[in-house]
């Protein structure tokens, strides 16, 4: 009885692993779909579309960007988390994913229970940058000046919430200093405004900024990540002045939570080896950013903690989109 027992268990563990494995080799057999939360032409959709054109080639199907832009992300992460969790639609989430846990008080889905996270694709440092006007050339500088007039330093963001917003909260914070934040229907008003003066400072995404900082039009006081970028390797990284200073925006994809392991694994593979790969880190750095390529444990483990200084932030600024 005993072994008859062991038999049917044993045939049964075989038949589900026959499955998995069958499910994950027959995938994928038709296009799959890449959901933006953004407009077309931004930096989430252009690193879309750099990993689309890798995974079209190395998984033999057409890989396509779909973009679904409103309520900060939000309509983009609900549409994919109520699509079929069979690794055909996927969303390109972001570090605003994460921000808006906090930042709103009632959200349609659950970014860390109904979604699986699959891999971390781009990390896209802040710099700081300054108005040429202004009379200090590092961030040393920069906290001795917020010293002395306290709350009298704009910095602008693309609106509450931001990681613009977010970097500027964090560096008042390990700075101690008091400035000003002025926000604004995007991040391209602001460094325009930056750029004509009428703030001082800003924190943005070095793939929106780079344009402005080699055309001598803004100066670039430090980085926000622990080491210093390729594309501006003379800045230094605030964390020389301020110690454990590291923010960043990022990309990533995640499917809906109940997608199969076996289809998360192939996909899973099939990104790191693009995302890897000599051609995809150059794309990705060309743009201000840099290839990141994790496993599904390796990015899970690195959500758990972003999720953590992210609800810091939020709840330090005071920000609310509701």
């Amino acid at each position: 009885m005993k072994n008859s027992i062991r038999s049917i268990l044993a045939g049964l563990t075989t038949a589900l692993t026959l499955c998995a494995t069958s499910a994950g080799a027959a995938y994928p057999d038709h296009n799959i779909n890449i959901v933006v939360p953004f407009s077309a032409g931004g930096s989430t959709d252009i690193v879309a579309r750099i990993l689309a054109q890798g995974l079209t080639k190395a998984m033999g199907q057409p890989v396509v960007v779909e973009n679904k832009p409103g309520a900060s992300g939000n309509i983009a992460g609900d549409y994919v988390a109520r699509s079929a969790p069979d690794g055909y639609t996927l969303f390109m989430g972001t570090s605003t994913s994460i921000a808006n846990i906090t930042l709103f008080k009632k959200l349609p889905f659950d970014i860390m229970k109904d979604f699986t996270a699959v891999s971390q694709i781009a990390n896209t440092p802040l710099v700081l940058v300054a108005n040429n006007s202004l009379p200090v050339d590092d961030v040393a500088g920069l906290i001795k000046l917020a010293k002395q007039k306290p709350g009298q330093l704009n910095y602008g963001s693309g609106g509450p919430g931001t990681s613009q917003h977010l970097g500027g909260v964090m560096f008042a914070k390990m700075a101690k200093v008091e400035m000003t934040h002025v926000p604004y229907k995007g991040a391209a008003p602001a460094m325009s405004d930056l750029i004509g003066g009428n703030i001082q400072i800003m924190f943005a995404p070095l793939i929106d900024a780079l344009t402005f900082i080699r055309a001598g039009k803004v100066k670039a006081l430090g980085i926000t990540t622990a080491k210093a970028a390729p594309q501006v390797p003379d800045v230094p990284p605030i964390a020389n002045t301020l110690p454990g200073f590291d923010i960043a925006t990022w990309n990533a994809v995640f499917v809906p939570a109940k997608t199969p392991p076996a289809v998360v694994e192939v996909l899973a593979r099939h990104i790191v080896e693009v995302t890897r790969s000599p051609e995809m880190r150059k794309a990705i750095e060309n743009q201000g950013s840099e290839a990141v390529g994790s496993t599904p444990a390796e990015f899970k483990a690195f959500l758990d903690r972003e999720a953590v200084l992210w609800k810091d932030l939020v709840q330090t600024s005071g920000a609310s989109a509701d």
